[in-house]
C-alpha cells in the first residue's frame, strides 16, 4: 500500500493506492498537534510500503513566529543585513506601513572577521581562535540554531564549512548558505538561510514523530515529503525551507500529471479548502516557477512553484466592516471550532454556512469526518449578519458567495493575467473541498470555457503528492557575460550537479534508469536586475532562446545585439516512482438522480437534481443547475452550463 497525506487548516486528506485501486478520505486536522492527525491515520493502515506527506508545519511556524532562537553569523560589517533589507516598501503609498520583522533578533546577529573576493579568493583568512570565541558567545546568548551567511561564500564555501563544523560540535543545528542557496544577492540568501534555521528544530521534531509512527506500524524506515518546488524527496534529503509551500504544491503537481493524461496543455489550478484558496498556472504542461518568493513578507530564494494564496476557504468568516460593507475572510473558523453548522461551538457565519443554507451542500456532506452539518446553527449565525447589513437572509447568503467569489477572481488574475497569461486560453482545474462548488461561476466571470473536476477532487493535493516524481533541484551563481566559450564552465557545473543528484537518488533507493535531467540557465540583459530561466542544451542558441522568452514574457523585443549575461546555472533531476493511473469510469447503466434539491441563485430558488459521482456512467451528461456529490467535495453546475463525464473519471463542465 502506498499512502499520501496532506495537512490543511481544517481537514487532513488521506489517499491510498494498493491492488484494489485508489481510495481517499478526510479526517479533521489537529492544529495544536499537527502530527497527531497523521500519526493516528498511520496506525490504522496495514502494510504501508511507501508514505508521502505534504505539510504546513514549516509555514505555520514561520507565520506564527514559533520557531527556534536563531543566531545569524555574517562577515564583519554585515550583521545588520536582515534589518537594512531592500529599499522596498510593502505598500508604496502607505506612510504607516512596516516591513515584516526578520526571524533573527538583532541581539543575535554576530560578525566574524574574514573576507573573500567576488571570485572566491581569500582576502582575510578565518582564524580558528575567532571561530571558537564566536561559538562560545553564541552559546551564552541562548541560541537554539545558527544560520551562516558569509560574503561571496557561494564562490568559496571554505570559511562557512569551518564555522559549521565548530557549531555542530557544540550540538547546535546549523544552516549554511553555501549549501542551501549558493547564489548571489546577500539579503535574500541571508533571509532564506535564517528561515531554514528558524523552522529546522520544529520541522525535525515533527518529522521524527511521523518516522516513529511509521516504524511502530512496521512501515518504511523513511518517507517522502512534498517540496515547495514540486516533486518529493525523502525527509533526510530535504531542507526545511523547501517545505514552506509543501501542501499547495501537491495540487499543482497533480495538475501537471492530469493535464498530460487529458491532453490539456494550459491549466489554471484552483484549490479551495477550508482555510484558503490557492491558484497557479500550467503553460505548455509546465508549471510556473519562481525563485523570488516570499512568505509573510520575508524573501525565500529557492525554486518554488508560483502559487498565489488568499484567505478564502469554506471556513472564511463573513463580517461587516466599519463602512458597512460585507467582507469575507481572511479570518477562518478552521476546524476548531469550525463553521457554525459544524455545531462544535462556532457562532460566526462562514462560506460553508452560506453554501449549506443555499442548498448547495447536504447536511450529510461531511459525514465521513463524523460531522453532520446543522442548518439551524447556520441560520442562527446568519441572522445577526443580515440584520447588521440591512439585508434579508437570502440576500446575505448570495452576498457572501458573491464577495468570496470576487476575492478569488482577484487571486486568479494575480496568478495568471498579471503574469502575461490569457486565462481564456486555459482550462480551470478545480479541486479541494470547496473548489468545485465555486469553479463554474468563476470560469464564467473570467471567460473560461471549460472546467475540469478531477477524480477524488476533495483529496486531489494528496493524490498529487502520492503520484509525484522524486525531484531534486540545484543552482549556482555564475554572473558572467554569455558567449559560446561559457559552455565549458556551464557544463562543468552541470556535471557536478548530476553527480550530486545521482548520489542522493541512490540514497533514496531510486532506479536511476528513470531519471531525467533538465538544465536551465538564468539569463538577463546586462544592466537588468531580473532574469528569465531558459532551458539549456549544448546545441541551443541561448541568446536567441532568451530573446524569444523575453518577448513572450514582456510583449516586445530589445536590440538583438544587446549583451546577454548568464546569472545562474540550474539543474532539476526527476525520477518517476511508478506508473501513473487514475480511477476508471465503471460501465454502468444510466440511473435517475438520487434526489432533487432547491438551490438559491441570484434569480431565486431553483430545483436541481442531485447525483452521486460514483454512480455516474461513461456517457453521462446533463445541463445545469445540477449538484453532484463526491467523496470529500460537492460539484455545482449552474444554469447555462453543462456537465459531462470524461475519461480518467474527470467531470468536464462546459461554460456558455
Amino acid at each position: 500500500m502506498r499512502v499520501a497525506t496532506d495537512i490543511g487548516g481544517t481537514f487532513t486528506d488521506v489517499v491510498t493506492l494498493d491492488g484494489h485501486g485508489i481510495c481517499g478520505w478526510k479526517v479533521l486536522s489537529t492544529p495544536k498537534r499537527p502530527d497527531r492527525a497523521v500519526t493516528q491515520t498511520i496506525r490504522t493502515l496495514p502494510a504501508i510500503a511507501s508514505f508521502s506527506h505534504g505539510t504546513t508545519v514549516a509555514t505555520n511556524a514561520l507565520l506564527e513566529r514559533k520557531g527556534a532562537r536563531v543566531a545569524l553569523v555574517t562577515t564583519r560589517g554585515f550583521k545588520d543585513l536582515l534589518y537594512i533589507a531592500r529599499q522596498k516598501r510593502p505598500r508604496l503609498y502607505d506612510f504607516d506601513c512596516a516591513r515584516s520583522q526578520p526571524v533573527v533578533d538583532h541581539n543575535l546577529c554576530f560578525e566574524i572577521p574574514e573576507r573573500l573576493a567576488p571570485d572566491g579568493t581569500v582576502i582575510l583568512p578565518l582564524s580558528q581562535t575567532h571561530v571558537d570565541t564566536l561559538a562560545n558567545n553564541i552559546m551564552e546568548a541562548g541560541a537554539e540554531a545558527v544560520a551562516i551567511c558569509l560574503l561571496f561564500s557561494y564562490k568559496n564555501p571554505a570559511h562557512e564549512i569551518v564555522l559549521e563544523k565548530t557549531f555542530r560540535n557544540k550540538g547546535l543545528p546549523v544552516s549554511r548558505s553555501s549549501e542551501i542557496i549558493p547564489e548571489f544577492r546577500e539579503f535574500e540568501r541571508a533571509s532564506t538561510t535564517s528561515i531554514n534555521a528558524f523552522v529546522h528544530p520544529i520541522v525535525s521534531a515533527y518529522a521524527e514523530k511521523i518516522r516513529k509512527a511509521l516504524h511502530q506500524a512496521e512501515g518504511p524506515s523513511d518517507y517522502d515529503i512534498m517540496k515547495s518546488g514540486g516533486g518529493v524527496a525523502t525527509s533526510g534529503e530535504i531542507h526545511p525551507v523547501e517545505m514552506v509551500l509543501s501542501g499547495p504544491a501537491g495540487g499543482v503537481s497533480g495538475g501537471v500529471l492530469l493535464g498530460r493524461l487529458m491532453g490539456r496543455q494550459n491549466l489554471t489550478t484552483f484549490d479551495m479548502g477550508g482555510t484558503s484558496a490557492d491558484f497557479s498556472a500550467i503553460v505548455d504542461n509546465t508549471p510556473l516557477w519562481t525563485d523570488e518568493g516570499d512568505i509573510d513578507g520575508l524573501p525565500i530564494r529557492i525554486p518554488i512553484l508560483d502559487i498565489t494564496t488568499i484567505g478564502a476557504g469554506g471556513g472564511s468568516m463573513a463580517w461587516i466592516d466599519q463602512g458597512g460593507a460585507l467582507r469575507v475572510g481572511p479570518q477562518s473558523a478552521g476546524s476548531d471550532p469550525g463553521p457554525a453548522c459544524y455545531d462544535r461551538g462556532g457562532t460566526l457565519p462562514t462560506v460553508t454556512d452560506s453554501n449549506l443554507l443555499s442548498g448547495l451542500l447536504d447536511p450529510g456532506s461531511f459525514s465521513a469526518t463524523a460531522i453532520t452539518l446543522n442548518p439551524d446553527k447556520a441560520s442562527q449565525a446568519f441572522g445577526p449578519l443580515a440584520a447588521s447589513a440591512g439585508l434579508t437572509v437570502e440576500e446575505s447568503l448570495l452576498g457572501v458567495r458573491s464577495v468570496v467569489n470576487a476575492n478569488m477572481l482577484r487571486g486568479i488574475r494575480r496568478a495568471t493575467v498579471e503574469k502575461g497569461i490569457d486565462v481564456r486560453d486555459c482550462t480551470l482545474l478545480a479541486f479541494g473541498g470547496a473548489g468545485p462548488l465555486h469553479a463554474a461561476e468563476l470560469a464564467r466571470a473570467l471567460g473560461i470555457r471549460e472546467v475540469l473536476v478531477p477524480p477524488m477532487a476533495g483529496m486531489f493535493s494528496a493524490l498529487g503528492i502520492l503520484l509525484s516524481d522524486v525531484r531534486l533541484d540545484f543552482g549556482e551563481t555564475l554572473l558572467l557575460p554569455w558567449d559560446t566559450r561559457r559552455r565549458k564552465a556551464v557544463d562543468r557545473i552541470l556535471n557536478r550537479f548530476k553527480e550530486k543528484a545521482v548520489r542522493s537518488l541512490k540514497r533514496q533507493g531510486v532506479n536511476l534508469k528513470n531519471v531525467q535531467f533538465r538544465p536551465v540557465l538564468d539569463l538577463r540583459f546586462e544592466g537588468q536586475s531580473f532574469h528569465l530561466s531558459v532551458p539549456y542544451t549544448k546545441e541551443t542558441d541561448m541568446v536567441e532562446s532568451f530573446h524569444q522568452a523575453f518577448k513572450r514574457r514582456y510583449g516586445y523585443a530589445l536590440d538583438q545585439d544587446a549583451p546577454v549575461e548568464v546569472v545562474a546555472v540550474r539543474l532539476s533531476a526527476t525520477a518517476s516512482r511508478g506508473p501513473v493511473a487514475l480511477p476508471r469510469v465503471e460501465e454502468t447503466n444510466p440511473s435517475p438522480p438520487i434526489d432533487q434539491r432547491k438551490v438559491l441563485l441570484s434569480s431565486g430558488w431553483h430545483l436541481a437534481p442531485v447525483y452521486k459521482r460514483k454512480q455516474l456512467w461513461r456517457s453521462f451528461g446533463t445541463p445545469g443547475p445540477v449538484v453532484i456529490e463526491d467523496e470529500g467535495c460537492t460539484v455545482f453546475v449552474p444554469p447555462e452550463c453543462e456537465v459531462f463525464m470524461e475519461e480518467n473519471s474527470c467531470l468536464k463542465i462546459e461554460v456558455r
